[in-house]
């Protein structure tokens, strides 16, 4: 199938040949608004009278009416001149649904596979009793994308199976050949690493590995742009490539909210219940976006972003739509911080301002590690804050050097900046410096 949902057809000849004419001939009938006969229709097509009357009591039976003037046409504009020839088709599973892709059966399968499995997540997602939102999501994007590119490989008759050292011979595992994971995948489909969409669909193959043994449903709100990114990047990518029928597209809404979901002291019950899950899934989250050009973090295809802004309407023609979508514009500060105050439900942006380059204590041991090629972990990191008088013990604002060190009320804890790990990496790069630091009491 072509890009862009083409469907297959017979090459032109024949019975098909006349059918493509009779379909020019209604559409040009419908667009002119005028009426014909039969025997315009004999001229135009080169059928008999007798085809011509029994497609009108079948086959045309809901697009050509008998008018005062004679036939008139209404509804075959509706299908392409391909859906068109499948209606005409005398084959009744095809004729019956004629906007259906003339598609190989295993491409089918696949196709049908990767729509259901993202309804699913969609369902999920959107259920008011799920509690496993995002992980669930997750989970079944990642089988609707890796069946999409499946689908698309089989169509493109390219082989996506491991294979032996010999690479000819397919790898099997448990009985069946082993195709390519989703990582895979994308890598074989895109050249470029820096595409949003690609980005977009390894930032949740990772979350999807790190969430689906852990219990963070607390994390459901910081990538609620990137779950929405990546939905609708998938509807985009099936209708480019087997056309609107299968578009998920008529199945997605707004899912209702309230504004307050849980009373605080649930949310405190939970927010300690999920603490350390949830500080390892934060800290993958804010260092994926950190890595990432600013090109890349601010397009719509990693991260979907908008205001909900309610709207108001003094009669029935001016408000038959209840909220409208305003994407949200970082190059228009001022009208987005009105648009602000005008929010009354959900305003999701990924944007983390305040705490944008600073990196967990975590990443900076990390780091550290990396470039002095020592070991150099919490419990160093813990020294080194203390050696150098880079902040106090506890947690106080007020003795934090903001050099190296940035306090975070908010979460009760700190972060660091660049600076510090340059800091480190000069310092400790000395065997002597690094033997007394290790030696050194926190």
């Amino acid at each position: 199938m072509a890009k862009g949902g083409k469907m297959r057809v017979k090459p032109a000849g024949g019975k098909v040949d006349k059918v493509r004419r009779s379909y020019q001939f209604l559409a040009d009938k419908e667009n002119a608004g005028t009426a014909f006969t039969i025997e315009d229709i004999v001229q135009a097509t080169g059928w008999k009278p007798g085809t011509i009357e029994t497609y009108l009591r079948k086959k045309w039976g809901q697009i050509v009416h008998q008018g005062t003037s004679g036939l008139r046409c209404k509804g075959v504009c509706g299908f392409t001149e391909t859906e068109y020839v499948r209606l005409m088709s005398q084959k009744d599973e095809v004729s019956a649904d004629p906007r259906r892709p003339d598609l190989a059966p295993e491409v089918e399968a696949l196709v049908r596979k990767s729509r259901e499995s993202a309804l699913l997540a969609l369902h999920v997602y959107n259920s008011p009793a799920t509690v496993f939102r995002t992980e669930g999501f997750a989970v079944l994007m990642v089988i609707a994308w890796t069946s999409l590119f499946h689908a698309i490989f089989e169509e493109r008759s390219v082989s996506y199976f491991y294979t032996e050292p010999d690479g000819v011979t397919p790898k099997v595992v448990d009985g069946d050949k082993k195709a390519w994971e989703l990582d895979t995948c994308m890598k074989k489909f895109w050249a470029a690493a820096d595409h949003a969409t690609r980005r977009n669909l390894e930032f949740f193959i990772r979350l999807r590995n790190r969430v689906e043994h852990r219990y963070v449903p607390s994390i459901d709100p910081h990538v609620a742009g990137e779950c929405q990114a990546l939905l609708l990047n998938f509807d985009e990518m099936l209708v480019e490539h087997f056309g609107t029928y299968y578009a998920i597209r008529e199945s997605l809404a707004v899912p209702l909210q309230t504004t307050a979901l849980r009373a605080a002291g649930q949310t405190e019950a939970l927010r300690k219940l999920q603490a350390k899950h949830f500080d390892d899934v934060k800290e993958f989250i804010d260092a994926y976006r950190t890595g990432l050009p600013g090109t890349l973090y601010e397009d719509p295809k990693f991260a979907f972003r908008v205001f909900l802004v309610p709207k108001t309407g003094n009669h029935a023609n001016t408000s038959d739509l209840a909220f409208e979508f305003i994407k949200y514009d970082p190059s228009r500060p001022e009208e987005m911080a009105q648009i602000q105050k005008q929010i009354a439900l959900v305003k999701e942006r990924q944007v983390p301002v305040a705490n944008a380059n600073l990196l967990s204590p975590k990443l900076v041991a990390k780091d550290v590690a990396a470039k002095i090629g020592r070991p150099f972990n919490l419990h160093h990191h813990k020294l080194a804050w203390v050696r150098y008088k880079v902040r106090r013990s506890g947690f106080d604002p007020g003795g934090c050097n903001p050099k190296y060190c940035v306090a975070d009320p908010r979460h009760g804890d700190y972060g660091y900046t660049q600076d510090w790990v340059t800091f480190l990496v000069a310092k400790l790069s000395d065997q002597a410096e690094y033997d007394a630091l290790v030696k050194s009491k926190g």
